[in-house]
Parts: C-alpha cells; structure tokens; sequence
C-alpha cells in the first residue's frame, strides 16, 4: 500500500503505523526533524496533510525522497520490504532505502528506469583492476561541447584531499583514485586549478603539511584558485546569492568568481570539488553552455560520474533543475545566449566574458 495520495495540491500521507512522535523527513527538509512535518496519531494511522509545493525537492535520484523517523525511539521507521518497486530508491547511507514521493502520472517507463538506476546505484568498485580506463577511475574526463577547444577544461575527483577514506569497500582504491587524478592533471599540463570545496584558508592548512605534487607547485605559484560553494547552494539555491554554509559563496558570486578566474589566468583548466560530482558537474554544465554545448553532450558529461561505483547515483534531472532555477525554461536550449545574458546581469564586464570566452575557445590573447 502506498503511504500518500493527491488531493488538490496537498499531499496526504495516511501510515499504519502506531506512535506518537513520528515525522516525515526528506529531501525537503534538508534531512532534519522540523515540527510541521510530526504525523498526527488518529488510532492505529498515522496521518499528515501538506502542500505539494512545500515537499517540492528532489534529491539524488531525481525524485523526492523522504523516510518516517520515531522520535521515541530515534531511528527510522524499518523499511516496509513489500513496498511497489520503482517507489524507493538507495539512500546512499547505511545500504537501506528513501521511499520516493512520486508524481501521479507517472508511467511505466520512468518506473522502469527508476527500479534499473536504484539496481545500478548499489554498484561499488574497490580495486583499480575493475574500471575499463585510468580516466574512470579517478573521474577525470576533457569537457567538450559548443566552441571549447580540445583539451581545455578538464574534470576529476578531488587529486589532494580524500573524501572516502574511512568507507570499509572504498578506502583501500582512495590513495590509488587520487594519485591517477593528479598524474592526469600533470600529464594534461593544466595551468588553472578551480576547487569548490575548500575555502583557500582551508586548502592552505592542508597543503602546508601534504607532500610534493604537481598540485601543490600550482598552489604555491598561486595557479589553484578557491571558489568554495555546497552541494546545496549549486542544486538548490541556483536562483539567489546565499551561500548555504557562512563561509562559503553563494550560487551567483561564484560563478561571476569562476568566469573572472578563467579570464585572469591561463588554461588548460581543471574544475573539481571532492568527489568531482555535484558542484563540478553544475559549474562544468555552466561552463559547457557558456560555450555553446548543446544538451546532450551536457548530459553525457554529467552521467559519467556513475560510473565511478562508488555505491551512490546522480540523475540528470538534479543538473536541469540546478539550471532551470538559475537561467529560466529553455535554457539548455539556446545556452550561449542566455548565459551571456545571465552573467552581463550578475555585473560582469562584457570585457571579462569576452576574455573568459576567448580562453576557453584556446586564443590565450
């Protein structure tokens, strides 16, 4: 049985379920207890009433995904195992599920790739010897699309500073992920560093005491530039310029500080954060626009990061949400245009864009 139905434009969930501190959390609530989201109790149901646009934020899946929490208890409601297939997904967490609240015409065909992208998300590689290329394994790939030149701007995992060290499947391959990302910066003579994840104080503590590398000589010869924004701000709060953590920019000053970098110094260019996923794969889809890429080749490039197995998913529908708030319906059509528009509105010189355009196309003068 599902948990909601529709009625007008609330969502009604109605639970068999007996407690008196349960709460619907989720996407939409960032992942916190929050009052208005308590079930009332009427006998052995639990019952919540709240507007659709209130539940509206989708997560990894695409989707919006929610779990019940027992407050009494503090755990999570078990996971109901005969709930519909293609209505949960991986919570990317603890190898359990997020049910997903889904629209109510949704067809077979997108339940279908639901169930397969839930099946393929689950995925973990652990040794070096199952990704079909060194570039896979360290999530690094060249950016292509519209008028960038070859070997331009590249991608990758973060070459410096782990993220899954402590995972008991993934921290044996995190040493070997990170030295292959800074061979293949090395090996493609980038000049220009983009990180998004550390705020420079922060990359400055950590480089002080980190080895010798190619990285840290574009540190000190000041070619690493720090853009630090959150998952949060480049998904969810693309329209407006608050940042979701104080010491990091919002979704606006640091695209105008992206294009102002890529103007100020010279390419090839490499953008990453931590997992060179999510703030990468928005600022590169930005960035491919800015050029002139077309929608697909933006898609391809964003959905190669599942092939890193690292037991997590992201959809595509995440980046087109991410753009959509930021730039308006139609943008991934007619991308040039409008990010010129975009980025003359947030106050940038039209010499600045001009002069990021020409480094990006290859002319260095």
């Amino acid at each position: 049985m599902m948990h909601y139905s529709y009625g007008h434009n609330d969502v009604i969930f109605d639970i068999p379920w007996e407690g008196n501190q349960i709460f619907l959390i989720g996407t939409f609530t960032n992942w916190q207890k929050k009052d208005c989201f308590k079930f009332s109790v009427l006998g052995d149901r639990l019952l919540l009433r709240t507007s659709c646009l209130d539940v509206n934020k989708i997560g990894n899946s695409g989707y919006i995904e929610y779990y019940l929490w027992d407050e009494e208890r503090q755990q999570p409601i078990p996971f109901n195992d005969n709930y519909p297939a293609g209505y949960f997904f991986n919570n990317q967490f603890n190898g359990s599920y997020n049910y997903l609240l889904l629209p109510e015409d949704i067809c077979d065909d997108e339940l279908s790739h639901i169930i397969q992208h839930n099946k393929n998300s689950f995925r973990i590689k652990s040794r070096a010897s199952e990704f079909e290329s060194e570039q896979m394994l360290a999530n690094f790939r060249e950016v292509r699309g519209g008028k960038l030149a070859k070997e331009r701007l590249f991608r990758s995992y973060h070459p410096v500073i782990p993220s899954r060290g402590e995972h008991p499947q993934l921290m044996n391959i995190e040493i070997q992920r990170q030295r292959k990302a800074m061979q293949l910066i090395e090996f493609n003579n980038v000049r220009t560093v983009i990180n998004l994840s550390e705020t420079a104080q922060e990359l400055a503590d950590y480089l002080h005491q980190a080895e010798p590398s190619y990285y840290k000589t574009l540190w000190l010869d000041n070619h690493i530039v720090n853009v630090p924004v959150a998952y949060e701000t480049v998904y969810f709060m693309s329209d407006r310029d608050e940042s979701f953590n104080p010491d990091e920019l919002g979704f606006q000053t640091g695209i105008r500080a992206v294009i102002n970098h890529i103007a100020d110094h010279q390419g090839p260019y490499h953008v990453h954060c931590r997992l060179g996923s999510d703030r990468t794969g928005v600022i590169v889809a930005f960035l491919q626009l800015f050029m002139g890429a077309d929608k697909q080749q933006i898609k391809l490039n964003y959905l190669q990061t599942n092939n890193m197995a690292i037991g997590e998913f992201r959809s595509f529908r995440l980046l087109e949400h991410a753009l959509t708030q930021a730039l308006g319906q139609g943008s991934l059509e007619n991308g040039h245009q409008v990010i010129r528009a975009y980025l003359l509105s947030l106050g940038l010189a039209c010499e600045i864009i001009e002069q990021a355009y020409l480094h990006l196309v290859g002319d260095e003068y």
